[in-house]
Order: structure tokens, then sequence, then C-alpha cells
């Protein structure tokens, strides 16, 4: 006994000082992680911190108005008048809570299948295009419109050659998508985060209407014109377009940060769940460097409902004509500069939601991603964006399908006696379809951003943690022209 006691501490011996090793390397580039160097000179975060506290401050205030002016004022004039209209309101509200849980559903119900299928669903989606283009070319063809026939001809070949041409940088967000969902997978409370997000977004819609209305009702008693309501009108559209950029950019940066601890092996404890610690940064610490980023995308909205408003207005007067068109042109460059806005913000925050960065110097930190791998993040976000936009887009359309529906077979007292039933159900069906579609794909999106910052940033613990995923994702990586970053124990050795 003595004997089998003294070699089974010399093994103990032998084996211990590696496990303990890996652990402290592990910890070690964890906490390099968690506390870079930027975070540390600036703790409070300052000025990030002063936009948290004036988003808080504004949702406040919506949420007092709604409830003060909105949820009385619906009251008030249900009392005053008479019953029927009391039975209207309350039916087109059945109809559009029932049409927003009926959207969250579906979109839930496509994250599962994206999750499950990743890539495949690109190359589906692109074979799905060429085959309507080549369809369209024979039917034209057929009807004698030789004209179409070969402008759709055309169009197919093209849009194959880019398939083809394109093809490794697919792949590549194919694998991307594909370690995306392993991520997203693995960690299912994420899903619950983004069900919270939705229900959230769908609140704070509803927040915002109530808001919108009771203001209207109380600022027509003093001043019956319309003029006096532009104003605070699109402030309100301002808090709540804010709103929704930051509970998007919460589920993108919480979604990054949950993918940090699954690239560095992190499991699941009692203690505290990754998803949630992630939800819980972004949420209190980060909440600055969120509401700081999301408040121009928001700015840049306000002023396209502010353009759109003034371009109807000139229609209405002599030679509006020619101002219109030139509005017509101020909208789409300032949509342009809200989407190029909004995709850097999503790589700004997938680098909050991984290090804590502040939104300056994760802006920072994305332009020299895009100066080191800028056509690679591209291509990659491109085919991903792509997809979520085309289902974000069936999902409203689909919304508003089921809005119409339900105002044609469900129950009667619910649309009873309301003019133009179908549009109002379609447009809100479909407007709060969209909305929850775009929480909700954050997740998948903020994964597969996240792929790649951290891949181009430390691809050697995925080797280390998921030899697979390193595999399929440096096969691809090389096949663009890209070259591994060298682990830095290797050359420190």
């Amino acid at each position: 006994p003595g004997f089998w006691l003294v070699v089974s501490k010399t093994m103990a011996d032998e084996e211990e000082p590696p496990a303990r090793d890996e652990e402290q390397e592990r910890t070690s580039s964890m906490s390099k992680i968690q506390h870079p160097p930027e975070t540390d000179r600036n703790p409070c975060k300052i000025p990030d911190l002063l936009f948290a506290i004036a988003w808080l401050a504004s949702v406040l205030a919506m949420v007092v108005i709604a409830f003060e002016y909105g949820w009385d004022g619906v009251g008030s004039k249900a009392r005053n008048e008479s019953h029927k209209k009391k039975e209207k309101f309350e039916g087109m509200m059945k109809i559009f809570i029932v049409g927003f849980l009926f959207a969250a559903a579906v979109a839930q119900l496509v994250l599962h299948v994206m999750m499950r299928f990743g890539g495949f669903m690109i190359h589906a989606g692109l074979f799905a295009i060429e085959a309507l283009l080549v369809f369209f070319a024979v039917l034209c063809g057929e009807y004698s419109r030789w004209f179409f026939s070969v402008f759709f001809a055309v169009c197919a070949v093209l849009a194959m050659l880019f398939h083809y041409f394109a093809r490794h940088r697919i792949a590549f967000t194919a694998a991307t998508l594909h370690v995306a969902c392993d991520m997203v997978l693995h960690y299912p409370m994420l899903q619950a985060i983004a069900f919270v997000g939705v229900i959230a977004a769908v609140g704070f819609f509803f927040i915002f209407v109530l808001a919108t209305y009771g203001f209207y009702r109380w600022e027509k008693r003093k001043d019956p014109s319309e003029r006096a309501l532009v104003v605070p009108v699109l402030i309100f559209a301002a808090i709540f377009l804010w709103t929704q950029q930051v509970f998007r950019y919460i589920t993108i940066a919480t979604t990054a940060g949950t993918a940090q601890s699954w690239w560095y092996g992190r499991l699941p404890s009692l203690k505290m769940h990754p998803a949630i610690d992630a939800l819980a940064r972004n949420s209190t610490y980060n909440l600055g460097s969120i509401c700081f980023g999301a408040l121009f995308v928001a700015i840049i909205e306000t002023l396209v409902v502010s353009v759109n408003y003034v371009k109807r207005k000139a229609q209405e007067y002599p030679g509006g004509c020619c101002v219109s068109c030139c509005l017509s042109c101020v909208t789409c460059c300032l949509g342009c500069c809200a989407a190029f806005l909004d995709y850097m913000n999503a790589f700004a925050f997938v680098y909050v939601g991984i290090h804590g960065y502040s939104y300056l110097y994760a802006g920072r930190q994305v332009v020299e991603l895009f100066a080191a791998h800028g056509l690679t993040a591209i291509g990659n976000d491109y085919f991903a964006s792509v997809l979520f936009l085309v289902q974000s887009l069936a999902i409203a359309v689909i919304s508003s399908m089921f809005g119409v529906y339900l105002v044609e077979f469900g129950p009667n007292s619910w649309s009873k006696g309301v003019s133009n039933k179908e549009i109002i159900a379609a447009l809100v069906c479909g407007v709060g379809g969209y909305c929850i579609s775009t929480v909700v794909f954050s997740l998948i999106d903020g994964a597969n951003k996240a792929t790649l910052v951290l891949f181009a940033e430390n691809p050697h613990v995925l080797e280390h943690n998921h030899p697979d995923d390193f595999q399929r994702l440096s096969k691809v990586w090389t096949l663009l022209g890209n070259e591994l970053k060298e682990d830095e124990d290797e050359q420190k050795a």
C-alpha cells in the first residue's frame, strides 16, 4: 500500500502542473480580454455615461406621458364617446396584440431554422434567385416579349457569374454562420434574451403610440393647428427610434460577449451564466457606449422622417414637384448615411461586448479591422446581412397578411364598424413584425460578426477549444489570401 501511495502521489504531482498551467493560461487570456488598457484608463466611460443618463431620462419621460395623458385620454375618450367606438378601439388593439405575438413566434421559428442550417441558406437563396430569373426569361420568351426575355437572361448569367466568383467569400460566410450557430446553440439562454428584447420592443412601441396620442389630444385643446404638433411628435419619434436601436445593439453586444465566453471555453455555471453576465454588463456598464452610438443613427432616421413630412407638404403647393424631387435626393443620402453608420456601429458594439471599450475607442478598432481585413469583413457581412434583411421583410409581409386574416376571419367584434380596417391592420402588424424580426436576427448577426473579430484577433484559442470549427474557418481564411495571426505564446517561446 505504501508503494502504491508513493506512485499515486508522484503521478498526481506530474499531472497537476500542466493542468494548473493550462488554467492559468486561460485565466490570463480572459483577463487580457476583460480588462483592456483603454478600459482601465477610462473606467467611468465619460462621455458615454452621460448618454446613458439622457436615454434613461427620455424613456422615463415617455412612459410618464403615456400613462399620464395617453392612458387617461383613452379612458376619457372611451367614457365620453359611445359604446360602439369603445368596442372599435378595444377590438383593433386585440388585433394588434395578436399580430405582434404571431410575428414574435414566426421570428423565433425562423431563428431556429437558421441556426440549424447555417450557411446553406445563402446558397439556397442564390440558387433560388438564379432559377427565378431563368423562369422569367423563359416566360417572357413564351409570350414573345424578347426584350424582357433577354434582360432576365442577362441578369441570370450575371447572377451565376457572381455566385461562382464569390464562392470563396460565400464559403467563409457559411463557415462563420456555422460557428455563430454553434455559439447560439451552445447557450440557449441567448434565445430567451432575444425574446425579452422582442417583448421590450413591442412594449415600447405601444408606449410610443399612447404617448403620441395623449400628447396630441392635450395639445389639440390649446392649439388646434397641426404645426404646433410637428416638433413634439418628431421628438417622440426620435426617442422611439433611439430606443429601438438601443435594444438592437444591446442584443448584438450581449451575443458578442457570450461568443467570447464560448471562444475561450467558458462553460455555463450555477453562479453566473455567460449570457446573463454579458447582458448585465451591456445593460449597465456598457449602456453608455450603446446609447452614444445609437443616438447618431436615431438622429439621422428622425431627419429622414422630417424631410418626408416636408416633402408631402411641398406637394400641396404649386411648383412643389421640384422641391419634392430635391428632398427625395436628400432622403436617399440620409438613408445611405444611416445604413453606413448602422453597419459600422454593429462592429463597434461587437468590440464593446467583447472588450468593454468606450464607443469612440471601439470605432477606432473597427477602422483598424477594416484596414487589415476590409474586403473579408465586407464580403462576410454582405451575404449574411442580405439574408437577414430578406427574412425580416418576409416576416413583415407574413405579419401584414396575418393582420388582414384576423380582420377577415377573426371575431367580428374585433373590427366591426372600423373604416379601412384591412389597411390599418396590415400596416401596423407589418411594421411591428419588421421591428420584432430585426431585434431577433441581431442574435445571429452579432454572433457572426463576433466570429470574424475573434478569429482575426486570436484564432489559436479556437484551435485549442473547438478544433473542428478552427479547421473549417482556417481553411477558407487562407483561400481568401489572409494569414493566420501567430500565437503570442509561441512567439514568446
